[in-house]
C-alpha cells in the first residue's frame, strides 16, 4: 500500500502518510519547506503534545490511546499534524482505525469531501479530532466494565493473585490513557490563540466547542476512573492484609496448642527422669487426659477472651 496518499477538493489538500518513516517525510519536505526539526520531530520516538507555529503552517503533536486486545493492556500512538490554510498532512503509524476510515470515506465519496472540504483546512482537521475523541469513549466504557468486575469480584477469597494482577492492570491502563489525554486541551486551546485570518477558525467554532466537550467529558471519566480503581486498589491491599493477619493468627494459635502436649511428651519420654506413668496399665491414659486437659484448658481460656 502507498505510504503517502492524499485527497483533493475544491483547492483543500489532505496527504495521509501512514508510516512514520524518514524517505517519505523528506518528500513531504521539500514539497511544503516543512522546518527540519518539525521532520525529526515526526519520526519515532514519541514526542510530547505540542504545537509550534511556523512562518507558512502549523505544526501539532497529539497523543491518542490504543488498547492491546491480545495483552488487554493500552498504549499510545502520535499522530503529527502540519496545517495550513490550504493543507493538511497527517503522519501516524497506521493504529487509529477513525483516521483512515474517514480518508477513506473522503477519497472514494467526493460527496463526503464536499461536507468537509470547504473553508480552510482547519475544518478537516476539526472534523478528524471529532472523530477520533468520540472512537476514544468505547474504551472508556470497556475500562469502566473492568473497573464494575474487579468490584464484584473484590470480597471473593479465591481470587487471590488475580485480582491483584488484574487491578495492577487496570491502574496502568489508565495512567497510559492519561498520559495519552493530557494535552489535547491545551493544544487546541493555543491552536486557536496562535491561529489568525489565515486559518479562519472563528468560523468552526461549533465543532471546537464539541472537541471541548469531548476532551472534556474524556478527562473527568478519567479522574474518575482513577479514583475507583485507586480506591479498589487500598480495598484489595486491606483485604490482603486482613486474610494475612488471620492465617497469622490461626498458625500462632495452633502452635500455642501444639506446645504443652509436646512439651509433656518430651518430658515424660526423656531417659533423664523416671516415668511416674511406665509401669502402670493406665499410664498412657492418664498421659493422655492429661494433655487433653492443658487444650481444653487453653481453648476455654482463649475463647473467654474471644481470641478464637
Amino acid at each position: 500500500m502507498k505510504q503517502i496518499q492524499e485527497v483533493e477538493h475544491k483547492g483543500l489538500l489532505w496527504i495521509n502518510l501512514n508510516k512514520q518513516s524518514e524517505g517519505p517525510l523528506k518528500e513531504l519536505q521539500e514539497k511544503f519547506g516543512f522546518d527540519e526539526q518539525d521532520v525529526k520531530e515526526s519520526l519515532p520516538p514519541f514526542q510530547r503534545p505540542k504545537i509550534v507555529k511556523r512562518a507558512d503552517y502549523y505544526f501539532l503533536v497529539l497523543h491518542f490511546p490504543v488498547f492491546d486486545r491480545e495483552t488487554r493492556k493500552l498504549g499510545f500512538t502520535e499522530v503529527d499534524f502540519f496545517l495550513n490554510a490550504n493543507y493538511l498532512v497527517t503522519i501516524h503509524d497506521n493504529k487509529l482505525p477513525a483516521l483512515a476510515e474517514f480518508f477513506e470515506e473522503c477519497k472514494k465519496d467526493s460527496s463526503v469531501c464536499a461536507g468537509y472540504f470547504h473553508g480552510t483546512a482547519v475544518n478537516i482537521l476539526f472534523e478528524l479530532l471529532n472523530r477520533l475523541l468520540e472512537n476514544i469513549f468505547p474504551i472508556l466504557l470497556h475500562i469502566n466494565e473492568d473497573i464494575n468486575l474487579v468490584d464484584k469480584k473484590l470480597f471473593n477469597r479465591d481470587t487471590g493473585m488475580e485480582m491483584v494482577e488484574e487491578i495492577l492492570r487496570l491502574k496502568t491502563n489508565i495512567v497510559a490513557f492519561r498520559r495519552s489525554m493530557q494535552g489535547h486541551r491545551t493544544v487546541l486551546e493555543r491552536l486557536i490563540m496562535y491561529s489568525g485570518r489565515d486559518l479562519d477558525v472563528a468560523s468552526y467554532m461549533e465543532k471546537v466547542n464539541i472537541i471541548r466537550e469531548f476532551t472534556g467529558e474524556i478527562w473527568h471519566m478519567l479522574e474518575s476512573q482513577k479514583e475507583s480503581i485507586d480506591a479498589l486498589y487500598e480495598t484489595n491491599e486491606a483485604l490482603v492484609s486482613l486474610r494475612t493477619k488471620e492465617v497469622m493468627k490461626m498458625l500462632t494459635i495452633i502452635s500455642v496448642f501444639v506446645f504443652p502436649p509436646t512439651l509433656l511428651a518430651t518430658l515424660f519420654g526423656s531417659n533423664m527422669i523416671s516415668n511416674p506413668f511406665a509401669r502402670n496399665s493406665y499410664g498412657f491414659w492418664i498421659l493422655f487426659l492429661m494433655i487433653a486437659a492443658c487444650v481444653g484448658g487453653m481453648a476455654y481460656v482463649f475463647k473467654k477472651k474471644r481470641w478464637i
